[in-house]
């Protein structure tokens, strides 16, 4: 019985001092999105749309550029 009632004590103690710090603190619901993985998937997305929107960027820039044989023939004419 000994045993039993440190073991329930130590149990108790983990479980309030998680719930201390997952409910008691301002970042609890940042604990609980990267323990679930939540912020790296919000994360993933972010990143998602910052390529493409570098991609349509880059596409615009590069129909901006003449081609090389426009200018060869710009230059003959």
């Amino acid at each position: 019985m000994k045993h039993w009632n440190w073991r329930s004590f130590f149990i108790v103690l983990l479980i309030a001092v998680v719930g201390f710090m997952i409910g008691g603190c301002d970042s609890g619901k940042e604990a609980i999105d990267e323990a679930t993985g939540h912020r790296a998937l919000k994360q993933y997305h972010k990143s998602k749309k910052d390529i493409e929107k570098i991609a349509e960027k880059q596409a615009e820039r590069y129909e901006g550029i003449p081609d090389d044989e426009e200018k060869e023939g710009e230059k003959k004419e």
